[in-house]
C-alpha cells in the first residue's frame, strides 16, 4: 500500500511552501508503529520475504495482509486529508499480534493454525529473535504443527537492564521470570533426551574481573581492528583477523609456479598487484598507518622501482615487504639509535630499501621476515648489509634490522 506525496511535495518546495509538504505530528510515528506490526503479523502468517518502506514525506508504503488492504487505504487517506489517525491506530491493533503473552513466563504450547500459519521452524525462528529483543532467552523446540516455549531472562540480562537502564530499561521486570509458574491445564511438553529442563538451576553467577594491564584490558585487537569486543562489526572483524593470523589466500585464478617468494611490480599483471594490495593492508590496519605501502595502480612503471615480494606457505601469502629504491641512504654505525654515533653522508648508490615489512601472525618468529629481505638482496644482486631500510621503525622492525645489520645499517 502506497501514499503518493511526491508531486506535491516538490510543488510545495519549489514554491516555498515547503513546511506545508512535511507530514503532519505524528502521522510518521503512527505509519512505523503500524509497519511493525504488520511485518511481524505477516512473518508470523506464512510470508518469508523481506520487506522495502518509505517513511515519506515524498512517498509512504507499507505492507499490509490482502484482506485488511481496502483498510489501509483509508487509514492513510484519513491520516493525509483529515489529520485522522485513528484509522491507522485501528489498523496497527487489527495486525499486532499476541507478542507480550506468548512470551510470558511460563511454558505453553503455540499450535499452527491457531495461533500462527507458517512452518513451526520459522515461527520459532521468528520468536527467538523478538525474545532475544527482550532479553530474554526463549527455550524453544519446533515439532509437527506446534511450537513449545518456555521464556526465561538469563542472569546476565538482568544485571544489564539493572546497570544501564537507558539502554536496557525496555527488558521486563526479571522477577516475573526468577519462578515462573507452572500452568497445570495446559498440555504436558514432550519429554526428548536426557538432560534436564532447566540445568542451571540454583547456579552461582559468574563473576567479571578487569585485568590491571591497561593493554589487556583495551578494547584493541592486536590485528588493528577497532571495538574487537562489541558486537560492532563482528563478521568484518572476523575476516580481518584470519587474514592477520593465517595470511591472505591466494585467488584460484592466479598461478604461483616456481619458489615460495614472489616479486610484484607496477607492471605486474592487475590479478597479483590486488594481491599484493590486499597484503599491504594488514600492516596498515595493524600499526595504524595513513596508507596502504603498495597500490594497485594502472600498469605503468613506478619511478622509484617500487614493488613487494611476497612469501607463500600453501595457499596463502603469510610474508610481505614492500621495497623502494633511493640513492638518499646515509649509513649509521647504530642504527637503532640514529641521534648518536657518526653519521656518514650519502655516497649516491642506489640500494633496495624495506618500507613495511609483515608476517603473518602465527608464522612470526619463523623466520619468514628475514628470508624476506635475504630475498631483496639476492634479487638486487648485492649483500644484506647493502640493504637501506626506511624509518620511522616500529617494534618488531627496529628488531629485525639489529639482527640482520648487527654493525650498522643504510637507512633512509
Amino acid at each position: 500500500m502506497t501514499l503518493d506525496r511526491d508531486n506535491y511535495v516538490y510543488t510545495a518546495r519549489q514554491q516555498g511552501r515547503g513546511a506545508e509538504a512535511e507530514l503532519r505530528p505524528g502521522f510518521a510515528d503512527a505509519v512505523k508503529k503500524c509497519v511493525d506490526a504488520a511485518s511481524d503479523y505477516l512473518w508470523v502468517h506464512g510470508y518469508a520475504g523481506g520487506f522495502v518502506h518509505s517513511p515519506g514525506p515524498g512517498t509512504i508504503s507499507m505492507s499490509v495482509p490482502f484482506p485488511l488492504a481496502d483498510q489501509a487505504a483509508e487509514a492513510l487517506r484519513a491520516a493525509e486529508m483529515d489529520g485522522d489517525l485513528t484509522g491507522l491506530e485501528a489498523l496497527t491493533e487489527a495486525v499486532t499480534v499476541p507478542l507480550d503473552e506468548w512470551l510470558q513466563p511460563g511454558e505453553r504450547q503455540l499450535r499452527q493454525g491457531v495461533d500462527f500459519t507458517s512452518a513451526p521452524s520459522a515461527f520459532l525462528q521468528f520468536l527467538r529473535a523478538r525474545a532475544r529483543a527482550r532479553g530474554l532467552r526463549l527455550n524453544g523446540r519446533a515439532e509437527p504443527g506446534a511450537v513449545w516455549v518456555h521464556p526465561t531472562m538469563p542472569p546476565e540480562a538482568a544485571e544489564l537492564r539493572d546497570r544501564y537502564p537507558d539502554r536496557f530499561g525496555h527488558y521486563p521486570d526479571p522477577a516475573l521470570y526468577a519462578q515462573p509458574a507452572d500452568d497445570d491445564g495446559g498440555p504436558l511438553r514432550p519429554y526428548v533426551g536426557a538432560r534436564s529442563e532447566r540445568p542451571s538451576r540454583d547456579a552461582t553467577p559468574v563473576v567479571f574481573l578487569q585485568p590491571q594491564s591497561a593493554s589487556l584490558s583495551s578494547e584493541q585487537c592486536p590485528c588493528g581492528f577497532p571495538g574487537a569486543e562489541t558486537d560492532d562489526n563482528n563478521a568484518g572483524h572476523l575476516q580481518g583477523h584470519m587474514r592477520w593470523s593465517t595470511g591472505v589466500l591466494i585467488p584460484r585464478n592466479l598461478t604461483w609456479y616456481g619458489g615460495h617468494i614472489a616479486v610484484v611490480n607496477a607492471t605486474s599483471p592487475v590479478g597479483w598487484r590486488k594481491l599484493a594490495y590486499g597484503c599491504a593492508l594488514l600492516p596498515r590496519r595493524e600499526n595504524h598507518y595513513d596508507f596502504p605501502s603498495f597500490a594497485v595502480g594502472d600498469g605503468e612503471p613506478a619511478e622509484d622501482n617500487a614493488r613487494a615480494y611476497l612469501y607463500r606457505s600453501g595457499r596463502r601469502v603469510v610474508g610481505f615487504v614492500s621495497v623502494f629504491d633511493t640513492a638518499h641512504a646515509r649509513w649509521y654505525p647504530r642504527p637503532m639509535e640514529t641521534s648518536e654515533g657518526v653519521v656518514q653522508p650519502t655516497d649516491g648508490q642506489l640500494r633496495p630499501t624495506v618500507n613495511v615489512i609483515f608476517t603473518a601472525g602465527i608464522w612470526r618468529r619463523r623466520g619468514v621476515a628475514q628470508e624476506l629481505v635475504r630475498a631483496i638482496a639476492t634479487d638486487a644482486d648485492v649483500a644484506v648489509s647493502e640493504v637501506a631500510w626506511h624509518t620511522p621503525f616500529s617494534d618488531a622492525g627496529r628488531g629485525l634490522a639489529t639482527r640482520m645489520a648487527p654493525d650498522g645499517a643504510w637507512l633512509a
